[in-house]
């Protein structure tokens, strides 16, 4: 799958639907499918050097002062979801990360989010992964 690498405050901010744009100096003809990854950076309160949630990539839009807008779709769209945090080097550009490693949360299935599920996973598995580092 493509993956793309952000600041750990931003691709939280893009896993937990808070943000739909990313502003970037280069394009890509590349659309569907990113894997949203934190950078190593360390960011008080944010996980970094994860892979965190699939997104979909539907456009990239130009800005006057040249700057390019990657436009992802919305959870609710069914073609985003979040994924178990899997360890990913980061890299500049869009890069591959294989399949295999990407395993959608339990708690989102057929669109549905269970909040009880979705609360413990985020106290057992995400909260351990950031007070770790």
């Amino acid at each position: 799958m493509k993956a793309l690498s952000l600041y750990p405050q931003n691709a939280a901010a893009v896993a937990w639907d808070e943000k739909l744009v990313e502003y970037r100096s280069w394009q890509t003809k590349y659309r569907g499918p990113v894997l949203i990854c934190a950078n190593a950076r360390k960011t008080c309160g944010y996980l970094s050097g994860y892979g965190l949630c699939v997104m979909n990539l539907e456009g990239i839009y130009h800005f006057p002062d040249k700057t390019l807008g990657w436009r992802f779709s919305p959870f609710q769209t069914g073609k985003s979801y979040h994924i178990e945090p899997v360890p990913v080097k980061g890299r500049q550009r869009l890069f591959g990360v294989p399949d295999h490693l990407i395993q959608p949360v339990q708690w989102k299935r057929d669109g549905q989010t269970n909040d009880q599920e979705k609360h413990e996973w985020w106290a057992n598995v995400y909260l351990p992964l950031i007070e770790n580092r």
